[in-house]
């Protein structure tokens, strides 16, 4: 086996890297400026607790970059399903695990049926879905209002069990607080790489995004896989969806909107390649946190909302673009090798 040089272990760890250098650079900015400690405990924790539903969508995004595909309709299938959980829920503020039980299955099956809807129609239709989860997009935005009676509101009171899977506060060091949404976050993580890195399934997947061709010499229904695809991701949306309503303390119409772009920039920039062919879980959740830290490192130093729109730009920009380097650099160490890149790489 080739030993690993320098640049290779560079390569693989950079976003890594970036995330340390931007805690520490917080760090000694936030205090200096403000006045704030920045990487106080009780900080850290809450930046892991306010984005550990973010991670969990990351986790049904990576499956469907990974995959070859894309999703734009993940934000407002969130909202969809937080507000059939309230209205099946009914207010009950005093606990209920019988109702939640109820609740928790109804969304986690709607959002399976939703997002695999989104997979059937790409299998069908056999076109990049971009145009697919537009229009399903624009259906699930309308639906959620009709939902709530045509007005925008937001429903409270709800089951006290929510806030055990999403925001029940764990001691964990000192005065500090672990947020149970955390856990759950760390639990599906650790779920979805094992699918990704131990199943068949997960290394069909790679295949599907890489090769599809290959997919099907292998026997494999491309069409199936990528339906199941979708489906698996909305499992962990129905998932982070619990998790955000637990945080929160209550579901409304606008809840999740926006979430695909966060998690897309994130797994970008954490190394998972926008059409498949390279990434790993874990460099999503990397880049998901580098996200959460700017965002929270800008709070801190009280920088004007607005601008904190034109740096996330910016960092989404940034992630493009390293996806499109990554992959000139695989079409050239291909074409170093055999002449030609090979036909993934090109199309």
């Amino acid at each position: 086996m080739q030993k690993k040089k320098f640049s290779d272990y560079l390569q693989e760890y950079i976003m890594l890297i970036v995330l340390i250098v931007l805690l520490i650079a917080f760090g000694i900015i936030c205090p200096i400026v403000t006045g704030r400690q920045f990487l106080s405990m009780a900080n850290l924790m809450n930046i892991l607790g306010q984005n550990a539903y973010l991670v969990i969508v990351g986790i049904g995004i990576t499956f469907i970059m990974l995959g070859g595909a894309m999703d734009l309709s993940t934000g407002y299938l969130l909202s969809t399903v937080g507000i059939v959980m309230a209205l099946v829920d009914g207010g009950d503020s005093g606990g209920g695990s019988t109702i939640f039980i109820v609740t928790a299955l109804v969304g986690i099956a709607l959002s399976v049926v939703l997002s695999g809807f989104n997979g059937v129609m790409y299998a069908w239709l056999q076109v990049f879905p971009f145009v697919i989860t537009l229009a399903t997009q624009y259906m699930l935005n309308g639906a959620t209002y009709l939902l709530s009676g045509g007005v925008s509101h937001t429903y409270k009171g709800l089951s006290g069990m929510f806030k055990f899977f999403g925001g029940a506060n764990i001691p964990f060091f000192g005065n500090s607080f672990l947020k149970s949404g955390v856990i759950v976050m760390i639990i599906m993580v650790v779920i979805g790489s094992l699918i990704l890195n131990k199943t068949h399934f997960g290394r069909n997947v790679y295949a599907l995004g890489s090769n599809p061709d290959a997919v099907a010499l292998s026997g494999v229904s491309v069409a199936k896989m990528r339906i199941a695809v979708f489906a698996l991701a909305g499992l962990f949306f129905g998932i982070a969806q619990i998790v955000n309503i637990g945080k929160i303390g209550s579901a409304a119409n606008s809840m999740g909107i926006g979430a695909e772009f966060t998690v897309m920039a994130g797994a970008m920039l954490g190394g998972v390649k926008m059409g498949g062919g390279g990434g790993k879980m874990s460099n999503m959740v990397v880049g998901v946190l580098i996200i959460a830290v700017l965002n929270q490192g800008m709070n801190f130093l009280n920088i004007n909302q607005y601008w904190q729109y034109v740096a996330l730009g910016i960092v989404l920009l940034a992630a493009v673009t390293l996806d499109t380097l990554q992959t000139r650099a695989a079409i050239n160490a291909a074409k170093k090798v055999s002449g030609t890149p090979p036909k993934a790489a090109q199309a």
